[in-house]
């Protein structure tokens, strides 16, 4: 026996050397190529990546490799660098069956990328604070410079938005427990099948939580994908800008979404089938299901899924502009889904054989609209080699209460509305032109129809072993106002803000102080005096008075200094407990009057192609001459004595005189779709003439930086409008 233990010993200390021996432990550098299994030497390491998106820091190559980072963080900006300037891919991966795991990666414009790497798996890693654009729209104006486009990626081109993880050519991964936040975009995934996704937060991303692109057969379950959202100001306006908790784009089918949190985001579920759907009529995004989500507080569409085939069940879509848009689906079923408090609960135009069963709508403004145009358009590809006639619903077994109206129907054909509830609708059916053959039984149930149970479970997933209840908390901040946009993205509660909330016409700011635990006390002051507490605890109110009200320029800033639980920034930097930290609102806006001249232009005095015909341009009488309060095109549009201004092929010169307080670097930005140029004291400071090099939204932006003296300067804006997209919007402000 003595013996027998001996060799154990022996053998069980042999396993230990070799299995130590093969753990290998190494630091990070610069340029690595990972070729076998190892383990990160746990530390912080900041290796700037070039600006080429083709190179990484690292390079993860091979088969059945596992990487363990054991927490290391890796770097990629030098905190002076902002994330709209991080650029680089921080790890690559080659091969099969690699797995990377319990790394934190931050400050790339892409934290981890992969090709043709099939059984990949990402556990527990955290690519959060990546790349982000600087958003140019304001609290109280939209700017469509911001707005994004995920139609095409062919080639790539969703790159340009950056990614946490962005996977091309990957088939049958496992990706859980990642964390990415703060950031544009999460996980995106092009020409990718046969993954499951599960258990990852995926929340307060300024663009795409996950997206899709030619991706079919992946389980995407319970994850946390909330608050990916732009373009979004409660009050003001709510356009989403293409942001989406979940993208699927160009032929993506039978996938499964279920279980997930997808609130608060520009639209929750954003499909559409692509251009080649509708250039051929063939194909779409089909047979996917949406079971059991949270779609809720989208500003425009809960979920919308055009042009194709899919099952929708058992969500919760509310406080959502559109709760479900449907147009041109079909053969699509929307059964147990509860609709409350959407502007409209579905809408769909040209849809056909679509069933609207067993759902619940309540306080809808407008439960269900279907319609379709009097005339179809040939012209357009799509409907020459489709039928797309609005015809054959079925709606049966919903029930609808207090709502202000239930159904909206015109062009339609063959409608049965059949064992419905109605309960406390102020208005019950306006039927508009072109509908037939719609019947109308059975709607009269003392009581809600029962849910049949065994139908929708019969679409339910099985839930993963192990997975998370994704819902938000009852005591989390849910509802459209909580979606408050800063500079870089939405707002995730976790550092402190001091958030306007309104202005009274007397010049009386509101604001709100949230953020951690903590207290906080007045530093500052510009342009406003405080008239309620000057100190306090976080959550907050205060209340100030402008004392610029009437001013040509408005000038106002209010530094606060907060005090308590440690934080992370908003540009992810850790923040420790009791460290004070100066938080700000800043707002500095032109007031002056802008006197506005228009000229005709032709195609025979091009004045980008013929400078000297341009000149002569500026010399004649112009065609109309105004002055405005703010160079905005709506202020001009909107008045009758401009209504026969031409929307195109026009030239407008506007200035405006600033008298400036003192002297600094200031930052001139102007978003216009076409050319512009700016001048300041009769010297340039903005030249855009190369229409060629706007291709998309963000390149409408252009900003000139320039140190200016204290008193009187004189701005003149040139724009050239070959076509009627009016975009102008004009941005003057101190540099930060």
């Amino acid at each position: 026996m003595k013996y027998i233990s001996r060799i154990f010993a022996v053998t069980t200390l042999l396993s230990l050397f070799f299995a130590t021996a093969s753990a290998t432990v190494l630091s990070l550098t610069k340029g690595m190529h990972i070729t076998k299994s190892i383990t990160i030497k746990k530390g912080v390491y900041t290796l700037e990546a070039s600006s080429s998106l083709s190179t990484s820091v690292i390079v993860v190559e091979g088969n059945n490799i596992t990487v363990d980072f054991n927490g290391a963080e890796l770097r990629g900006n030098n905190n002076k660098e902002l994330p709209d300037e991080f650029k680089g891919v921080a790890i690559f991966i080659k091969g099969n069956h690699v797995t990377l795991k319990n790394a934190i990666i931050k400050g790339y414009k892409v934290a981890v990328m992969a090709r043709n790497s099939d059984v990949l798996v990402l556990d527990h890693n955290d690519f959060s604070y990546n790349f982000r654009q600087h958003l140019k729209s304001t609290r109280e104006r939209e700017d469509y410079s911001d707005w994004q486009s995920y139609h095409h990626n062919e080639n790539n081109e969703w790159l340009r938005f950056g990614a946490g993880i962005y996977l091309k050519n990957c088939n049958n991964a496992t990706i859980f427990n990642n964390t990415i936040t703060n950031g544009q975009c999460g996980l995106m995934m092009t020409s990718c099948n046969s993954a499951t996704i599960y258990n990852n937060n995926f929340s307060f991303n300024s663009g795409i939580g996950i997206g899709f692109y030619r991706s079919s057969d992946n389980k995407v379950m319970h994850n946390k994908v909330d608050w990916n959202v732009r373009g979004m100001s409660e009050g003001f306006y709510y356009r989403g800008q293409d942001s989406a908790g979940i993208l699927v784009f160009e032929q993506c089918n039978n996938n499964v979404f279920a279980y997930n949190s997808v609130t608060h985001s520009g639209d929750g579920f954003f499909m559409w089938p692509g251009k080649t759907t509708l250039d051929t009529g063939a194909g779409g995004c089909n047979d996917n299901l949406l079971y059991g989500n949270d779609f809720s507080y989208a500003p425009t569409n809960g979920v919308e899924v055009t042009f194709s085939r899919n099952n929708i069940i058992n969500n919760t879509i509310k406080g959502c502009w559109h709760g479900i848009w449907g147009g041109y689906s079909y053969d699509t079923k929307i059964i147990g889904n509860n609709f409350a408090d959407n502007l409209e609960g579905i809408a769909i135009e040209h849809g056909q054989n679509n069933s609207i069963s067993q759902n619940r709508f309540q306080r809808e403004g407008l439960a269900i609209n279907l319609w379709a145009s009097a005339k179809i358009d040939t012209n357009f590809a799509y409907n020459k080699h489709r039928d797309v006639h609005s015809m054959n619903y079925q709606i049966t077994k919903n029930s609808f209460e207090h709502s202000k109206n239930v159904f909206s129907v015109r062009n339609t054909q063959h409608l049965n509305v059949t064992d419905n509830f109605f309960s406390e609708n102020e208005k019950l059916m306006n039927v508009g032109v072109g509908v037939e053959k719609m019947t109308f039984t059975n709607n009269d149930a003392s009581a809600a129809p029962t849910s049949d149970i065994a139908i929708i479970s019969s679409f339910a997933p099985k839930p993963m072993i192990g997975g998370i209840d994704a819902r938000l908390s009852k005591d989390f901040p849910q509802g459209r106002k909580w979606m408050m946009m800063t500079e870089w993205g939405p707002y995730n509660f976790n550092y402190p803000i001091l958030w306007w909330t309104k202005t009274d016409n007397d010049g009386k700011m509101y604001f709100d102080v949230m953020g951690p635990k903590g207290k906080w006390k007045l530093k500052n002051t510009k342009g406003v005096k405080i008239i309620s507490k000057n100190k306090g605890s976080i959550p907050a109110q205060i209340i100030v008075q402008k004392t610029d009200v009437g001013e040509p320029i408005t000038d106002i800033m209010i530094d606060l200094e907060y005090t308590g639980e440690k934080f992370i920034s908003e540009l992810g930097e850790m923040n420790a407990e009791d460290k004070p930290v100066v938080f700000s609102y800043k707002k500095f806006e032109l007031q002056t009057p802008w006197e506005l001249q228009w000229y005709k232009i032709d195609s025979t005095n091009d004045p980008i192609k013929q400078p000297e015909v341009y000149r002569k341009i500026l010399q004649q009488k112009p065609i109309k001459t105004g002055v405005f309060k703010e160079l905005q095109p709506g202020l001009w549009r909107n008045d009758k004595a401009y209504n026969e201004l031409p929307t195109d092929n026009l030239v407008d010169v506007a200035t405006t005189k600033i008298n400036l307080s003192y002297k600094g670097d200031y930052t001139i930005g102007i978003s216009v779709a076409y050319a512009v140029k700016i001048y300041v004291d009769d010297k340039i400071v903005i030249n855009v003439d190369d229409l060629s090099k706007l291709v998309n939204d963000a390149d409408y932006y252009h900003e000139a930086k320039i140190t200016l003296t204290k008193g009187i300067h004189i701005i003149r804006v040139e724009r050239v409008q070959y076509g009627n997209y009016d975009l102008l919007q004009f941005h003057f402000a101190p540099s930060s």
